[in-house]
């Protein structure tokens, strides 16, 4: 059956659907995310956040750096200030410079503070690590002690963590304000540590900028008078050697020298390129001098326009020989003048081929002897000049620690100079605008807002997993659901309702939705096909407890109250239970008839009330009921029923256990599939499908059984107005008596 743009499209309506199908799951959620988000909203503890303001003044943001011609002022970048003032006040250094300033020691919020984290980290943190340490092999412990983690002398390792953790900044864009937040469970708090913050900045900032220069000035001062004396006795000893040694200079000298080294280093590289050229061409043709085959391998002779000439004599003639070989056999006498040809040719090339060996094994002892004359040469020349070299050496090493000296004596100078000019600075860029003041409204939970997220998510995500569950659910549950995967009939659907025992839904509320179900199911196998209805109906099911015997009691009784002489038989000769819901005993019944046929008119026994209506139950336990219900006796025992009664129902086992229903589906005029609602998953349905459809069979269409109408408000709405029409009709007849 093709599938069109009708069946596949996808309706608004098709999604609210889905909503009202699965409205408890979506509740379910939402009621989950508001009551956990309102739960934190109003137990959560309230944080509230002091901010003090700090203004930058860029115009003090500066260094000065004195370079030749004078000092010059330099700009910092304002965003990389900011950053550093950042880093400044996430440093252990600061929290415990803020902490011994404000004597956070002995606050007895910071001591109640401390006493948390310690507990919360033993309750938590600890047993988790614990519980890991367990599982892990066990190995040498590292010393732990309070002295090793406060090894930099801060006055609370713990009260910094605090401290950090709750110091924050943040500079607004386009402007030179710097905000120094401090968030705390007290307002109070809040706002003197965000105001402490601020000044302890500016001090630290200060101090930062000032005790580099001035530590630096004292260091300089003393190292100038040592480089000074340096400066004066490297001076003297220089001069001392010029006018021992009578030296000047020697550097044009060296230059000269050094030129003609190199231009010898420069033909000694070409020289060894060319013997290596040649070498690697007279190794190649002494490889393949002996192998006259491998000539041609080698680009060199094969270009040479000699070799060529040969080698096209002796290409052209193998092909005259192998034209005569194909006529004449080979001794005969061209044959052998053409071979003598051929070897004659062959040894000219070979001839040819040494005469370049020869040549290309001159070219290489050339090289060779070219290469030693360079390297000899390269050797004397390397030795004036490692020569020339030792009589510098003494000279360069006194000169060049003159210079040495004299270039850092005038670092320390221009140093000192800078130190002590900026040492001078005592004026800071920082400066408070606004203090913090204690804040009236905590900064978390914001209740309004994370209420107004959980009902959104809530909601949302409420109908997320009601998709999710929709699309998780592959089993069939309504009549969309069949024609869109089983792309079969759709008979009706039997609702999901307490039958009490030995009664059946038409007969105990014929008012009732189930009995209205098999009506329509037997209005529907009746319009199968109007000239010739189907006699012989095969009930099955996928897998067992889909309600299959239930269907088929119900659709009898029904077909049975249109005077209509119904027989419904028991094919399931491995568990009987048809004759449970009309009260008879299994034994005699289809088994006992098919091995005596005599005794079928006695075991055909008829439902009281119900005088069209025939029962032939199971009978005994077959050990082999496929062989059986495929046998000629029970394709004679169907003709001879099909002349006594208008329709015949088969109450068949499940499809996916035995392949009993396919044997009794080519004797039967049509197959009811009974699907469990909500239970079955379609892959397994599908496949039961296919093998009907395999068997050829006629399926008359799918039973949607123990469907809980409740739970999809179409069908519960149809219900409960069905019966309100009925009781309504009831009434108006009361009336008229």
């Amino acid at each position: 059956m093709n599938t069109t743009l009708e069946d596949t499209e996808i309706h608004l309506l098709d999604y609210w659907r889905i909503i009202k199908r699965r409205k408890l799951v979506a509740f379910a959620f939402f009621a989950v995310v508001v009551g956990a988000c309102a739960a934190y909203a109003f137990m959560a503890t309230p944080v509230y956040q002091g901010a003090a303001q700090l203004l930058v003044d860029t115009e003090k943001n500066q260094t000065l750096n004195f370079a030749e011609g004078g000092a010059v002022v330099q700009r910092r970048d304002p965003a990389e200030f900011f950053n550093t003032q950042k880093e400044i006040l996430g440093s252990r250094l600061f929290a415990d410079r803020l902490a011994r300033k404000l004597q956070l020691d002995r606050n007895s919020y910071f001591i109640e503070q401390k006493a948390k984290a310690a507990e919360a980290e033993q309750g938590g943190l600890q047993s988790v690590k614990k519980m890991i340490t367990d599982q892990l092999p066990e190995r040498g412990k590292a010393l732990k002690t309070d002295a090793a983690r406060n090894i930099t002398g801060e006055l609370d390792p713990d009260l910094n963590d605090i401290i950090i953790e709750n110091l924050t900044s943040e500079v607004p864009p386009l402007t030179n304000i710097m905000r120094i937040k401090y968030t705390a469970t007290d307002p109070g708090v809040a706002a003197v540590m965000a105001n402490g913050a601020a000044n302890a900045l500016i001090e630290y900032n200060l101090q930062l900028r000032v005790k580099p220069f001035q530590d630096a000035a004292e260091w300089l001062s003393a190292r100038i008078v040592e480089s000074k004396g340096k400066v004066e006795e490297s001076e003297k000893l220089l001069q001392r050697y010029r006018e021992g040694k009578g030296v000047v200079s020697f550097e044009s000298k060296e230059s000269v020298i050094t030129q003609q080294l190199q231009e010898i280093v420069t033909q000694l590289v070409q020289t060894e390129g060319r013997k290596q050229e040649a070498e690697i061409r007279y190794n190649q043709l002494l490889s393949v001098i002996n192998s006259p085959e491998r000539l041609a391998s080698v680009p060199e002779i094969m270009n040479n326009i000699v070799i060529q000439g040969l080698r096209k004599d002796e290409l052209d003639i193998k092909r005259q020989l192998s034209e005569l070989f194909e006529k004449f056999g080979p001794k005969h006498p061209q044959i052998i003048r053409l071979n003598s040809q051929l070897e004659s040719v062959q040894q000219n090339i070979i001839s040819e081929a040494r005469k370049m060996l020869n040549t290309a094994k001159t070219e290489l002892e050339i090289a060779r002897n070219r290469e030693a004359s360079l390297r000899q040469t390269m050797a004397s020349q390397t030795q004036e000049v490692l020569d020339l070299s030792r009589k510098a050496i003494d000279f360069n090493v006194i000169a060049g620690e003159s210079a040495s000296n004299r270039q850092f004596y005038d670092l320390l100078l221009k140093k000192l100079q800078e130190a002590s000019l900026s040492s001078g600075i005592n004026v800071s860029n920082l400066q408070v605008v606004d203090y913090a003041v204690p804040p009236n409204k905590p900064l978390k939970p914001r209740r309004g807002l994370i209420l107004a997220l959980a009902v959104f998510l809530g909601l949302f995500g409420g109908i997320f997993v009601a998709f999710f569950v929709e699309y998780m659910d592959d089993t069939l549950r309504t009549e969309a659901d069949v024609t869109k995967f089983l792309k079969l009939p759709f008979l009706d659907i039997v609702p999901l309702t307490a039958v009490k025992e030995g009664k059946f839904f038409i007969t105990a509320d014929p008012t009732s939705a189930a009995a209205e179900s098999f009506r329509t199911i037997r209005t529907g196998i009746q319009l199968a096909s109007l000239d010739t209805p189907p006699q012989v109906i095969l009930v099955t099911s996928s897998v067992p407890d889909e309600g299959k015997t239930t269907v088929s009691a119900n659709l009898a009784v029904a077909m049975a109250q249109s005077n209509e002489r119904v027989l419904i038989i028991d094919t399931d000769l491995r568990r009987h239970n048809l004759h449970e819901l009309f009260g008879f005993d299994s034994d005699p019944g289809l088994t006992n008839a098919l091995q005596q046929p005599e005794l079928l008119g006695s075991v055909i026994k008829k439902v009281g009330g119900h005088p069209s209506l025939y029962v032939l139950t199971g009978g005994v336990l077959a050990p082999n009921p496929s062989e059986i219900l495929g046998s000629k006796r029970m394709k004679d025992l169907i003709a001879f029923v099909r002349q006594r009664f208008d329709h015949i129902i088969l109450d068949a086992p499940p499809l996916q256990l035995f392949s009993d229903s396919l044997v009794m589906s080519q004797i039967s005029d049509g197959v009811i599939l009974v699907v469990s609602g909500g239970s079955t998953p379609r892959p397994l349905v599908r496949k039961s499908v296919e093998s009907l459809q395999t068997a050829k069979a006629n399926i008359l269409g799918v039973v949607l059984n123990k469907v809980d109408i409740t739970k999809n408000s179409g069908y519960y709405y149809y219900s409960k107005n069905y019966a309100h029409y009925y009781s309504s009709k009831k009434g108006r007849k009361r009336k008229k008596k």
